[in-house]
């Protein structure tokens, strides 16, 4: 034996029971689980721990913990996530399918399992320029890919409830090949439900009560519950895995890289479903089994002979603290991981026009703002004077650009309230869905000092204040860094507490920067082409009236 784990508790999901045991090791797989210790090269003494099978988060965009695939891997791995199925549509928007593809190998090199959902929604909209496309022939390239278990989720309700030919094929397509269809639905209720899900969909993550699980289960619809950065589960929908434990999963979705570090990954779930009481081989079913299981992905999810070596001790069945990772029969911190090296496409994927030219904020836009409330994607329509200076920070009135930064030189601008900065300003090239270059300051100069900060680190995120220009380089396809967990923690740390001098009250401004530009978020949004009235699905004309 390479490795044995003795005196250990494994969940056996055919028993659904708890057994003591002890458990060998070789060759990167389960060798033997016996009530009888036995010698390896090397031992771990479990101490009666809890022994699972690797954990996984079902539906998980990267690219949220502003980490290369290698790297996000390195940091869940140690949280005892070792599956996620990626939808990785940030970079599939930044370079189509060669981005795509990069991330995917990449993810190899890590110590997790990756496996992936085809982006189904790339670009979200035509209203922004993107830098890449997924059509249908892209789609089905990469269906094929053994690598891929599902197609991302469909955002594109009226399009699906309506039959939208391209939607349809990309469908069939994919159970053609025996793969998951992953939903998005936030907010369907009724007849609205069934239509989405009739559709092909199989699944879905956007719920956060009982009474939403409770009804897509009734119509046999498998569920993820979420806890990411902006949004959780309530505590009451938790005992709907008691109810339903064949169907249940758990995911992430988006988690910033500090959420991750300080409450966990998908141990989060597992902490908090044990606070409320669940059976504990319910919640490790969720946790474990289900995932493989829905997924189609072999010799994963449980503790037993043949399987998979992926392995997670824990110190008990209540806090779920991780003592040891066990990576394909290793130790994890036995594991080497060799990131690929970055291609010429992603490393120089800013191509903005130079010089660079702040526009202004045209006149027949000067009578209303983007209204911003913290914590909130949704932005409100705000009506403001129109003969206030283009600028006034003590109205907290600043402008808000938009810069296309693949060789198109699309610019934009218009007025935004509630960011509540007093100096300087902010930007960044992380900005959903297309990742244009996004600022927002209290004069042209700042936000173009912020903006030269960005370009020079071929990516990332800045602040200007005076001559003083402070970045987080995402070099990667100006949306991720390959640096090292620790040291882009402390980088985003370094830049939250610089962002707090500029005098904004939100609790993570450049967070917020990033979703001012994602025209399929309601109320009022600004693209790289114009204002964008989202509830009427059009640009703001000169002569529109809110």
């Amino acid at each position: 034996m390479d490795l044995a784990l003795r005196n250990v508790w494994v969940p056996d999901f055919r028993e659904n029971r708890l057994v003591h045991c002890h458990v060998g090791l070789e060759n990167g797989l389960i060798a033997a689980v016996s009530d009888t210790p036995m010698d390896a090269e090397a031992v771990v003494e479990g101490k009666n721990g809890l022994l699972t099978p690797g954990l996984m988060d079902a539906h998980v965009h990267m690219e949220s913990a502003l980490l290369t695939p290698t790297r996000f891997g390195e940091t869940v791995a140690r949280h005892g996530t070792l599956h996620v199925v990626a939808d990785c549509h940030e970079i599939a928007n930044v370079a189509g399918i060669s981005g795509l593809r990069w991330f995917m190998d990449d993810a190899g090199n890590g110590p997790i399992n990756a496996h992936f959902a085809v982006p189904s929604s790339v670009p979200a909209t035509p209203f922004a320029q993107s830098g890449g496309e997924l059509g249908l022939k892209e789609v089905t390239e990469l269906l094929d890919d053994p690598r891929v278990v599902s197609l991302g989720e469909l955002m594109n309700v009226p399009g699906v409830v309506r039959g939208d030919e391209t939607i349809r094929k990309m469908v069939a397509l994919t159970r053609e090949r025996n793969k998951r269809v992953n939903g998005h639905a936030p907010g369907l209720s009724g007849q609205s439900l069934r239509e989405y899900f009739a559709a092909g969909i199989e699944d879905d993550h956007e719920t956060s009560s009982y009474q939403e699980l409770k009804e897509r289960l009734e119509l046999r619809l498998h569920v993820f519950l979420r806890e990411g950065s902006a949004e959780h589960t309530e505590e009451d929908a938790y005992r709907i895995i008691d109810e339903e434990p064949h169907m249940v999963m758990f995911c992430t979705d988006d988690k910033a890289l500090h959420d991750i570090e300080t409450t966990g990954h998908i141990t989060f779930h597992l902490r908090k479903g044990a606070r409320l009481g669940v059976n504990i081989m319910n919640l490790l079913r969720a946790a474990c089994f289900n995932g493989p299981a829905y997924y189609h992905i072999p010799d994963a999810g449980e503790v037993r002979p043949g399987a998979r070596a992926d392995l997670v001790l824990f110190d008990n069945a209540r806090d779920f603290n991780v003592k040891q990772v066990i990576v394909k029969g290793r130790l994890l911190g036995n594991v080497s991981m060799t990131p690929s090296e970055v291609p010429p496409f992603l490393a120089d994927s800013i191509q903005l026009k130079r010089p660079i030219e702040i526009p202004p904020i045209p006149d027949q836009l000067r009578g209303f703002a983007i209204d911003v409330t913290d914590g909130s994607l949704l932005t409100g329509k705000l009506e403001v004077d129109a003969l206030l200076p283009e600028i006034s920070p003590p109205n907290d009135l600043l402008k808000l650009v938009v810069l296309e930064r693949y060789g198109h030189g699309n610019r934009a601008a218009c007025r935004i309230h509630g960011f509540g900065l007093e100096q300087g300003a902010i930007a960044s090239s992380l900005a959903h869905d297309c990742h244009n270059i996004i600022a927002v300051g209290v004069h042209d100069d700042s936000i173009r000092l912020a903006v030269e900060g960005i370009i020079r680190n071929h990516g990332g995120l800045s602040i200007a204040y005076g001559e003083d220009v402070f970045t987080v380089p995402l070099p990667v396809g100006g949306i991720v860094s390959s640096e090292s967990p620790e040291i882009l923690t402390k980088t985003l740390e370094e830049l939250a507490r610089r962002t707090r001098k500029l005098g904004t009250g939100l609790r993570n401004a450049h967070a917020t920067l990033s979703f001012m530009a994602l025209e399929v978020i309601p109320h009022l949004k600004l693209t790289d082409q114009g204002l964008f009235d989202v509830d009427n699905f059009q640009y703001v004309a000169a002569n529109q009236i809110l």
